[in-house]
This record gives structure tokens, sequence and C-alpha cells, in this order.
């Protein structure tokens, strides 16, 4: 298991609110790691660079991900929320990389985007 992964595991996952998780570097729209049954393609990944780097078009349009489409309550330059029901993606934006956090409707959101946010903090004070 890479950095990366272990990066995953006991700041995100370890958590409990965390169902699936994984770092993408946004200036080639690269998966660096995922979470073990998350399962992103280059399209999907693709959605998600676009929501970081457009975030007035993710706020208006949503987010689709797993065939449903999120709406986005929060897109600016550090971050993107977006909400399905119960269900959310949080996505933490770094100099080069975004954090992506996906929790499901018997996980607390608020503990995905303190852990999320907190991880995405640690990239930007390494400058990555």
């Amino acid at each position: 298991m890479n950095q990366l992964h272990e990066l995953l595991g006991e700041a995100l996952l370890s958590t409990k609110h965390v169902q699936h998780c994984a770092i993408i570097r946004v200036k080639d729209a690269s998966l660096r790691a995922s979470s073990v049954g998350l399962t992103l393609d280059n399209d999907q990944i693709n959605r998600f660079v676009m929501a970081v780097k457009d975030p007035a078009t993710s706020r208006e349009e949503g987010l689709m991900y797993d065939g449903k489409k999120y709406k986005v309550v929060r897109a600016d330059k550090q971050s993107v929320y977006a909400k399905y029901g119960k269900e959310g993606i949080i996505i933490s934006i770094t100099a080069n990389l975004m954090i992506l956090s996906i929790y499901n409707d018997s996980m607390h959101s608020s503990i995905c985007v303190e852990a999320t946010e907190k991880l995405g903090e640690y990239f930007r004070e390494k400058d990555r």
C-alpha cells in the first residue's frame, strides 16, 4: 500500500463516516489513490475535475455520480459539496490535488466534511 492509500485510510476511512474516497491530480485528471470498492472511470473523474474548475456551472447544473444528479450546495476555490437526499460528495481542493469523499445516508456529513477538509489543509500546507 502506498503513502496516499495509507493517508486515505488513516485520515478518512477510519472516521467510519466516509464510505469511499480518492485523491485525484487535477491537471491531468489522474487517479492517484482510491479506497477499495470505489470505481471511477475517466468520464466520472473528468466530471469531478470540471466541478472543481468551473464551480459556477456545477452550482447551476449539479454533479452526476453513480447515475444520480447531486445538488451542489457549495462550490468555491477550496471546496465542492454536493448532496443527493442524505448522501453526499465532499471535494477539498489543493494546489494540485482534489480529495474526494463520499458518504451514505447512515453517516454524518459533518464528520465527513471535517475529515476531508483537514486532509485538504494538510496538502495545502505541503503545497501539493
